[in-house]
C-alpha cells in the first residue's frame, strides 16, 4: 500500500535486530523465579498450611482427622510496558541502517533490562520491612509467622554475615531445618548460591575447589559431599543484585513460590505516519512478578 517496498524489506529486518538483542543471553531471573503463563487479568494464590503429624491410635480406635488452614493470599496484577522509536523517511533513505540498527538494538536491550531490574528488586529489597509480602514480612526475615503450628520461621541468619565458608554452612543447616506452617520440615533441597557481581570470585573459591578454601590444611570441601541432598556446587552471578555484600541460597525454582507471569510476551508493532512519512516502531509486553511464600529461599544482607 506504499509507493515503494521499503517497509516490506525493512520491518522484518528491524524485528530480527530487536529480538536478537532481547535474547542474546539466557535471562538470569528465570534461573531463580518460576516463569508461568497467564490468561487472566490477575493471578491469585492462597497459602495452605498442610496437615499435622499422624497420631498413635489404639486397637479399635478411631482415626484422627485434620485439615489444612488457609494462610496468606497473594494477588499478581499484570503491568504493561512499552517503548518505541521513530524513523523519518529521510533517515531511512540516507542512513543505510547505521543509526537505525543502533536504535533497534537499544530497544531490545531496554526491554530486557526492564524485566531483570523489576524481578531482581524482590531480592534487592528483600530485607527491608518497607517491602512486605503476603505474611506482612519482607522476603527474608527471622520471624515469618506459621499460620497453623504457631510461632515463627526464619529464612535469614539471626546475625547477618558476609559470605564465607562458616556462614554458608550455617545457611545450609538453617535451610534444611525449615518447617512449614503445620510444623513439618519442608525437605526442600538447597540448590543454588546466588551472588552479586562483587562476590563472584568468593563464590567460586568456596564451591569450586576440591579442598576447603579457608584453610591451608588438607581438608575436603564438604560442600561437594553433602548428605542426602547431594553436593552443593551450583552457583550463579545475578548481575542485577545491587548490594555487594548480600548473598542468597535458593531451592530449585519449581520448589519455591517465587513467581513471574507472562500475560503478553514481548512483541513489536509498526506504523507509518502518512503526512510526515515517519516510520514508528514500538515494543510491548505485560507481566507480573512477586512471591507467595518464603519457603525455598534464604538470604543474608552481609555483615
Amino acid at each position: 500500500q506504499f509507493p515503494d517496498l521499503f517497509l516490506t524489506d525493512a520491518l522484518p529486518a528491524l524485528d530480527e535486530i530487536i529480538f536478537q538483542e532481547f535474547d542474546p543471553f539466557p535471562p538470569q531471573f528465570s534461573r531463580v523465579f518460576r516463569v508461568l503463563s497467564s490468561k487472566r487479568s490477575i493471578e491469585q494464590t492462597t497459602q495452605l498450611s498442610g496437615i499435622g503429624l499422624p497420631a498413635q491410635i489404639p486397637e479399635g480406635g478411631d482415626v484422627v482427622y485434620d485439615q489444612p488452614v488457609q494462610g496468606f493470599d497473594k494477588t499478581y496484577v499484570h503491568q504493561q510496558f512499552g517503548l518505541g522509536f521513530k524513523i523519518s523517511r529521510v533517515m531511512a533513505d540516507d542512513d543505510r541502517w547505521g543509526v537505525i540498527k543502533k536504535m533497534a538494538v537499544e530497544l531490545g536491550r531496554s526491554m530486557r533490562e526492564r524485566i531483570e531490574l523489576d524481578v531482581a528488586a524482590h531480592f534487592n529489597n528483600g530485607f527491608d520491612p518497607a517491602y512486605p509480602g503476603p505474611d506482612g514480612k519482607p522476603l527474608f526475615a527471622t520471624d515469618h509467622p506459621l499460620v497453623k503450628a504457631g510461632g515463627t520461621q526464619k529464612n535469614r541468619p539471626t546475625v547477618a554475615a558476609d559470605l564465607d565458608v562458616a556462614s554458608l554452612q550455617i545457611a545450609l543447616t538453617d535451610f534444611r531445618l525449615m518447617k512449614d506452617s503445620s510444623g513439618k520440615k519442608i525437605r526442600v533441597p538447597a540448590k543454588t548460591l546466588v551472588v552479586p557481581p562483587d562476590l563472584e570470585f568468593t563464590a567460586a573459591e568456596i564451591l569450586e575447589g576440591r579442598m576447603r578454601s579457608d584453610t591451608a590444611n588438607n581438608t575436603v570441601n564438604a560442600f561437594r559431599h553433602r548428605d542426602t541432598f547431594g553436593g552443593f556446587t551450583d552457583w550463579m552471578v545475578w548481575d542485577y543484585l545491587t548490594d555487594p555484600d548480600a548473598w542468597f541460597v535458593v531451592a530449585p525454582r519449581e520448589r519455591t513460590e517465587l513467581r513471574f507471569y507472562w500475560r503478553e510476551k514481548p512483541n513489536t508493532m509498526h506504523d507509518v505516519d502518512f503526512d510526515s512519512r515517519t516510520i514508528k516502531t514500538a515494543m510491548w509486553m505485560r507481566y507480573s512478578h512477586g512471591w507467595s511464600d518464603f519457603y525455598g529461599v534464604y538470604g543474608s544482607p552481609g555483615a
